[in-house]
């Protein structure tokens, strides 16, 4: 696991990281007095946790959690203050937890013991990890599978959503162009998406969780991980990432949870 710490203020630091030394010994620790140096270094590094004072000089530190989000949007981001007024802010940054001074060792187990995003669930046990709580992106061996046209994400997004079961041509345009008849031109255009989706995911060298048949695609839920499938099956990382939004930039994505 590798954390990093980040205070202004030395004795602040030194007490901080004390704390997550004490608390995981085995842990990779980093830590910065500002925030240039913090975002350098997470711009070329992945971290697993980072521990924000959210008053330092040069930053506020919600605004390095939303730089921080942008290199790893599945980082865990605690804030540590004095301040217990910023607590809107940091839900709103949807941070993992929120420490208020004096910091100890308790409470930096308490919050690894809680992360939003549990670091064995986001290590290798896959090779590909899918997020759909929030907006829907995948991730392969931790990086981020960029596609070349929006449709062709969508498109496995929708899979994602069937967990399995298979969808046709027809089905499919009935969702990604909803106010358009289904003709040969539309047919073309599926083809030619599900063609960009599976380039992306070859690529990647996870093209095999995609399964095609003569009438149908389907996504092979047996090879992926996926934070949906996952509170479905009872898991309390899962659960507790979840927010109440479900692949929030497609208007067809519905969740309901019935707990």
């Amino acid at each position: 696991m590798r954390i990093l710490a980040a205070d202004d203020e030395l004795i602040a630091l030194e007490v901080l990281v004390d704390a997550i030394k004490e608390a995981e010994p085995t842990a990779e620790i980093v830590s910065f007095r500002n925030g240039k140096d913090t975002i350098s270094y997470l711009s070329e590094n992945q971290v697993d946790v980072c521990f924000f004072d959210i008053e330092m000089r040069d930053c506020n530190g919600i605004e390095l959690a939303y730089e921080a989000k942008k290199f790893n949007p599945m980082v865990n981001i605690v804030f540590v203050t004095g301040y217990s007024e910023y607590s809107k802010d940091a839900f709103e940054v949807r941070a993992s937890g929120y420490i208020l001074k004096p910091v100890t060792s308790v409470k930096i187990a308490e919050e690894i013991r809680n992360l939003r995003n549990p670091i064995e669930e986001n290590k290798n046990s896959y090779d590909i990890y899918i997020k759909t709580f929030g907006n829907f992106d995948v991730y392969s061996k931790g990086e981020p599978i960029i596609f070349k046209r929006s449709k062709s994400k969508e498109l496995l997004a929708y899979l994602i959503d069937r967990k399995g079961a298979g969808v046709t041509k027809k089905e499919i345009a009935s969702i990604i162009f909803p106010n358009q008849e289904y003709d040969r031109k539309v047919e073309d255009y599926i083809n030619k998406i599900y063609r960009e989706m599976t380039r992306s995911l070859n690529e990647a060298g996870i093209g095999d969780i995609v399964v095609k048949k003569r009438n149908y695609y389907a996504i092979n839920p047996e090879k992926i991980e996926c934070d949906r499938y996952d509170f479905e099956k009872g898991k309390t990382s899962a659960i507790k990432a979840y927010m109440g939004e479900y692949m929030q930039q497609y208007s067809w994505a519905h969740f309901k949870v019935s707990r």
